[in-house]
């Protein structure tokens, strides 16, 4: 919220604790909806200060409800998009996006083509949320997870992710359990120890995508400078110290990491303890080489997980007809 509108119009804290739970608890659509503010002070602010930092360019939805694409534009008029998953259990995730683009190059994921073209401000990163937020409402429904799985690297962009999850888990604003955010890293060792310094306790995700050090740096260029030893070396530490299990993402590339050997090696890795694995059958990217796993690899590699005790699920791809599952997603169909 603009801090210079409260002091232009000395605005009390007990105004600003009612703007607040207007916004992020009540989820207006607009200012002048506030009617715990009193009509002049409200009014200055409908025509002073913008509801949200981001707005709505386009809306994809897929063939079976259970997913949305939503192409949003920032001020400066930079694309990028953010993900609904209405799950059939009755939970609504929205996965932001922390940057326009991203600079980490995984070979196999759109964004990645990208290039980096910008970090988001933690108010753009709460605003995915909001938005998606103030929908729901109509439909009586709410926000129940919030994913970092967007967009961008969410620890190449610490600061404005913690900012945007202090503001998620404020008591006095989202009021969200941190249990019920995840952030996915490729794997930047630094920013990781970081993150866990200043006390961070929701999910953690690890996007392995491969079961050794040499083929994880073909797949993941930032896995040259992070080697993946220390890299478990600290997640492992964490799952002792906090007793939560870590999640591994693994995408399944035909041919390139989805042999009965690579499974056996993944389960050797990673260990039975506080731990658990996704797999993700690989979704098509315009202009990259790599195909899906057939059914019968993506079987017998989940077989082998299962007689090594690898806790894993088979992910069930969602949004890939309107371009919107894990990797597909390029901001205005790559052209921003």
């Amino acid at each position: 919220m603009d801090q210079q509108f409260f002091s232009r119009h000395t605005v009390p804290e007990y105004r600003k604790k009612q703007l607040n739970h207007a916004i992020y608890q009540e989820y207006i659509a607009s200012f002048s909806e506030l009617t715990t503010w009193p009509t002049e002070l409200r009014n200055a602010l409908v025509y002073e200060v913008p509801l949200s930092s981001i707005r709505l360019v386009t809306k994809q939805v897929s063939k079976d409800k259970g997913t949305e694409k939503l192409l949003f534009e920032r001020r400066d008029g930079k694309q990028f998009e953010t993900v609904v998953m209405r799950h059939t259990d009755g939970r609504n995730t929205v996965c932001v996006s922390s940057m326009i683009g991203c600079p980490v190059g995984c070979t196999f994921c759109a964004t990645g083509q990208m290039g980096f073209l910008g970090n988001l401000k933690s108010e753009e990163i709460i605003d995915q949320v909001l938005f998606v937020a103030r929908e729901l409402k109509n439909e009586s429904q709410t926000v129940t997870n919030v994913v970092f799985m967007g967009m961008g690297e969410p620890l190449l962009n610490l600061e404005s992710v913690e900012n945007a999850i202090a503001c998620m888990t404020d008591k006095d604003r989202m009021a969200m359990s941190e249990r019920r955010i995840t952030v996915s890293t490729s794997g930047h060792i630094e920013h990781l120890k970081q993150l866990l310094h200043h006390g961070y306790t929701g999910r953690l995700a690890l996007s392995l995508h491969a079961p050794n050090q040499q083929l994880r740096e073909r797949l993941i260029p930032l896995a040259k400078t992070n080697p993946l030893d220390e890299l478990l070396r600290v997640l492992h530490d964490h799952a002792k110290k906090t007793n939560k299990r870590i999640s591994y993402e693994y995408i399944l590339i035909d041919k390139v990491n989805d042999s009965k050997s690579h499974a056996r090696e993944l389960a050797k890795l990673i260990g039975v303890h506080l731990t658990h694995v996704n797999l993700i059958p690989y979704n098509p990217v315009p202009g990259v080489s790599f195909t899906r796993s057939t059914p019968e690899a993506i079987r017998a590699f989940s077989t082998v997980l299962k007689q090594m005790g690898i806790s894993h699920t088979i992910r069930v791809t969602m949004g890939d007809d309107i371009a919107a599952a894990c990797g597909q997603l390029a901001g205005s169909n790559g052209i921003l």
